[in-house]
């Protein structure tokens, strides 16, 4: 039967309120305004978080011009003209999460230093052009409390920044980069978002992060946990570094998978791709079955002659992957 009553509709009180998420961002540049469309997704799809960053940056005007961007977008953002470790004691700012989005190794390596991670979490986009053309796109996420992947991660970037070349995202991306670089990086952006998207709000949360403390890829799309080995009085063995890593991992390692070593060095830093056999989970080094007496005998004879190749072939291959003054890295953010 029709009635005129009226329909009730949900007030604005029954609605959901989102709580806003505010992210101090340090850099204002090439890798935080390309950022902005995963804040903006992020924000379309959430129904809890609205995700609200404060770009930092000391070059006049550029954080004001992100925050138009911004604001363009609908992604709600505030700018601070400073450098990002001048008001990380500031109680304004002492609990918000960081995003280290620079260009700058050394920058990154102070705000690791300066930050309290007792009161922060810490998230890091990087990339590296390594001096044998590679690109390497570095990711990190530090929960409150990780102080070990704290030291060990502003040790890592203090290294790299002294054998950095001056440079930027022109020698990455620009005229005096690569052209397969620039097609690639989107690629490399998505894989940023993606981790973004999927650790934020966990870590605001103090619930466990999906990622592990540091990852790398070589392509955008593989990713690989990175592993930090320190060798103050010169490079070890990568036969030897491969077998401590996985027989003393600091993160969790899955077997059959590849992953990187960051060797730190007296003078400078040296990158390893290895891989944990799914059989034994042991490093991946060829070998035959052995069944008989002759055959063991004849099979430790090409074992050494072996392994003495693969030596040789892996100290080849860290050369290549070797970051020194005399082959400095090229970085952006």
């Amino acid at each position: 039967m029709p009635t005129n009553a009226p329909v009730r509709t949900p007030s604005n009180e029954t609605q959901p309120q989102r709580a806003r998420v505010e992210v101090l961002t340090a850099g204002a540049n090439r890798g935080a305004r390309l950022m902005q469309p995963a804040f903006a997704e992020f924000n379309r799809a959430s129904n809890r978080f609205t995700l609200s960053p404060i770009y930092v940056d000391p070059v006049p005007d550029r954080a004001a011009s992100l925050v138009r961007q911004a604001t363009s977008r609908g992604v709600p953002a505030r700018g601070v003209e400073a450098r990002v470790e001048e008001i990380l004691p500031s109680r304004e700012f002492k609990r918000l999460p960081l995003i280290l989005s620079v260009d700058n190794p050394e920058a990154i390596a102070t705000a690791l230093e300066t930050a309290v991670l007792a009161e922060r979490p810490v998230l890091i986009y990087f990339l590296i052009r390594l001096p044998n053309e590679e690109l390497l796109g570095l990711r990190a996420v530090l929960q409150q409390g990780d102080e070990e992947h704290q030291k060990v991660g502003a040790r890592f970037f203090r290294r790299l920044a002294q054998v950095t070349a001056r440079s930027g995202a022109a020698r990455v991306f620009g005229a005096e980069g690569r052209p397969e670089h620039l097609a690639i990086e989107p690629t490399y952006r998505q894989w940023f978002a993606d981790h973004m998207n999927a650790n934020l709000t966990k870590i605001v949360a103090k619930i466990r992060p999906e990622s592990d403390p540091f990852e790398v890829t070589t392509d955008g799309q593989t990713t690989m946990t990175l592993l930090m080995r320190e060798s103050p009085d010169g490079w070890t063995d990568p036969s030897v570094l491969a077998r401590d890593v996985v027989e003393h991992p600091t993160d969790p390692i899955t077997r059959g998978h590849d992953f990187s070593v960051a060797e730190i060095g007296p003078d400078g830093i040296r990158f390893h791709i290895a891989r944990m056999r799914a059989l034994d989970g042991k490093p991946a080094v060829r070998a035959a079955a052995v069944v008989d007496p002759n055959a063991y005998e004849a099979a430790d004879v090409a074992r050494r002659e072996r392994a003495e190749r693969e030596t040789q072939e892996a100290l080849q291959r860290a050369e290549r992957h070797s970051v020194s003054r005399t082959q400095p890295v090229f970085t952006t953010d």
